[in-house]
């Protein structure tokens, strides 16, 4: 089936990088393979990456609700070194990077990828459905209840918001206490099972990406 081409969301200040992804795509109760083409969009930002490394890095802390005293024992990272790192004044290696990524029990490309967007303002409901309209798609289904706007990736050509199903799990772990087990029947359950109904305009849940 031909590509599916992923529309520059560089508008709401949300960067998605380059590459082609193999994806299984939910549609109801058949799945399909696509693949998508996510074009590069322009970073607007001016800090640097060390200052990145640090939200991203005290996000994170935040989310789990850790101490930066903790994160620096667990780690093995001094806790001076830590704070340097915090406050964008070291950089870091990939041996940190993996130690990082592990004690968040994410993988260092999930890191990387949270580094990269550290600065940038978070996607909103409000600002992706201005730019749905704003290309015509104000008919599109966005997901409210529960708000998954930290998985949406993108948005087809035909304007049907692009969710990842893996970050849609992370999301229910993170702010609805759910297991993983729980977070993937939940979904199954209420967001895929719905699709059907939703519409011409529903949304696309990537269930697996093979980079």
């Amino acid at each position: 089936m031909p590509g599916c081409k992923i529309n520059n969301l560089s508008e709401v200040r949300y960067i998605l990088y380059p590459f082609l992804l193999m994806c299984t795509i939910w549609r109801g109760e058949e799945v399909h393979k696509l693949y998508v083409l996510i074009e590069q969009s322009k970073s607007i930002c001016n800090m640097s990456l060390q200052n990145n490394i640090g939200i991203a890095i005290r996000a994170l802390r935040a989310q789990r609700n850790v101490s930066q005293e903790k994160l620096a024992l667990e780690t093995g990272i001094g806790r001076r070194y830590m704070s340097d790192i915090e406050n964008g004044r070291r950089n870091v290696s990939l041996e940190t990077i993996e130690k990082l990524a592990g004690f968040f029990e994410i993988s260092a490309s999930e890191l990387v990828r949270r580094i990269e967007l550290a600065d940038m303002p978070p996607l909103t409901i409000d600002s992706l459905k201005d730019y749905l309209c704003e290309f015509g798609h104000e008919d599109a289904v966005v997901l409210e209840n529960p708000n998954y706007i930290s998985a949406v990736i993108g948005v087809s050509e035909d304007g049907r918001v692009i969710y990842s199903y893996p970050r849609m799990i992370e999301h229910l772990m993170l702010n609805d206490g759910m297991s993983h087990e729980e977070a993937c029947e939940f979904i199954d359950y209420n967001t895929i099972g719905a699709l059907p109904h939703m519409g011409e305009k529903r949304p696309i849940i990537l269930n697996e990406i093979i980079k």
